[in-house]
């Protein structure tokens, strides 16, 4: 299954309108209200001769599938944005294959330098399907879109050529069923957070805060004992890199933190990794650290896999 883009024509207008306008849409744009034909028809007037825009229909064993728009285009070695949505009867893995179609037409086609988009922070399975592809998130703009049911942050996401030439495309080469690496896998260990592993951190960073060590002012302070360090509980991800999986010889390339909650000292924590794209030997993964039915530290990873490693494509 391979998705093809094609130019959008007038006679695809009531098909792209009926897409636009089903909730399934409507509910992941900026603008959720009904789309009449009149606006309908001055959107396609104003964006059909705009020299910046490409409007694109995707089609799968010919039938038509989905809409893929680039938009704010400034020529060859230079930006644009995208966005993409699927028709009601698109078939499974429709998304993926009209991601890989659409970064094949940004690169190849318009010859960008960047390739950028932007998507609300309700819709998760769209970031993780960007990241999968090789996009890198470089920012959240928090509570920056306001509509109907609240504020909400927006994920910036974004692929340069150079990544696409030496990574995303190669790899997509060679898997043409569109399915990178080991991206949606999971790996996890159980640790028992004990005092010794306490006092060890404590003596390597000298961080002496009592809140870890002293158990009336650790309660002093709202909590019913004493808490490991943060970056203590965060630690083990390195760990489950260079122990469990990629394995020995992983490069820790960089990683987010979140403390969304304490984890007690003597707390057993469940340390858990989730690939989130693997293209060649680069991985971003997230990670997250639960204890008690909480989830205590979360974020993500980059690593750099070992070279020489062979990896199973599931």
């Amino acid at each position: 299954m391979t998705a093809v883009l094609r130019d959008m024509q007038a006679d695809d207008l009531p098909m792209v309108l009926s897409w636009r306008n089903s909730e399934r849409v409507r509910m992941n744009m900026y603008t959720t209200h009904l789309i009449s034909e009149e606006e309908h028809r001055r959107w396609w007037d104003n964006q059909s001769g705009n020299e910046q825009t490409r409007l694109l229909i995707a089609e799968i064993d010919s039938e038509a599938v989905g809409v893929v728009t680039f938009t704010h285009y400034t020529g060859p070695d230079g930006t644009a944005s995208w966005a993409f949505y699927t028709g009601d009867k698109a078939p499974r893995g429709a998304g993926s294959q009209m991601e890989v179609a659409a970064l094949e037409y940004a690169f190849d086609n318009l010859k960008l330098r960047k390739l950028e988009c932007e998507v609300l922070d309700f819709n998760m399975p769209v970031v993780n399907l960007h990241l999968r592809y090789g996009f890198s998130v470089e920012g959240l703009f928090r509570e920056a879109h306001l509509r109907e049911d609240g504020a909400h942050d927006v994920y910036r996401l974004a692929m340069l050529a150079s990544d696409w030439s030496r990574r995303v495309a190669p790899m997509l080469r060679k898997h043409k069923g569109g399915r990178l690496g080991l991206s949606g896998k999971t790996f996890s260990k159980t640790v028992i957070l004990d005092r010794d592993k306490v006092l060890a951190f404590v003596e390597a960073t000298g961080d002496k805060n009592p809140v870890h060590l002293d158990e009336e002012a650790a309660r002093a302070l709202g909590f019913k004992g004493c808490i490991a360090h943060g970056m203590l509980s965060g630690s083990f991800f390195s760990a489950l890199f260079a122990n469990d999986f990629p394995g020995p010889g992983t490069i820790y390339l960089s990683q987010s933190l979140e403390f969304t909650a304490p984890v007690p000292v003597g707390g057993e924590m469940e340390v858990s990794i989730r690939v989130l794209s693997h293209i060649g030997r680069r991985m971003r993964v997230e990670t997250r650290v639960e204890c008690g039915g909480k989830c205590c530290v979360a974020g993500q990873a980059e690593l750099l896999a070992p070279k020489g490693l062979t990896l199973e494509i599931g």
